[in-house]
């Protein structure tokens, strides 16, 4: 859930453009990809990179959705501080 709006996460393979592109998020489709081909604790860190793209994008702003270098620092930050759940 990100702002009360289910979103599902996928495995795939590595589909992306570059190679610091680890994952995805799709507003539209409540959806987040992301690298299969990567260890657990990178997974956690990209999910929770994701998530924080989304809380922005749901709240309303885009602007700062779009900020990598804040969207990182926030995403390590939940990742260093509270427990996700495994990706299966």
């Amino acid at each position: 859930m990100i702002c009360g709006i289910p979103h599902k996460v996928i495995e795939t393979e590595d589909s992306f453009d570059c190679d610091t592109h680890l994952g995805q998020i799709d507003y539209k489709d409540a959806t987040i990809k992301i690298n299969k081909n990567m260890d657990q604790e990178i997974k956690r860190s990209t999910l929770c990179h994701e998530i924080v793209h989304g809380m922005f994008e749901h709240l309303g702003y885009s602007d700062i959705a779009n900020n990598e270098t804040l969207v990182t620092a926030l995403g390590n930050m939940i990742n260093m501080s509270f427990t996700v759940k495994e990706i299966e």
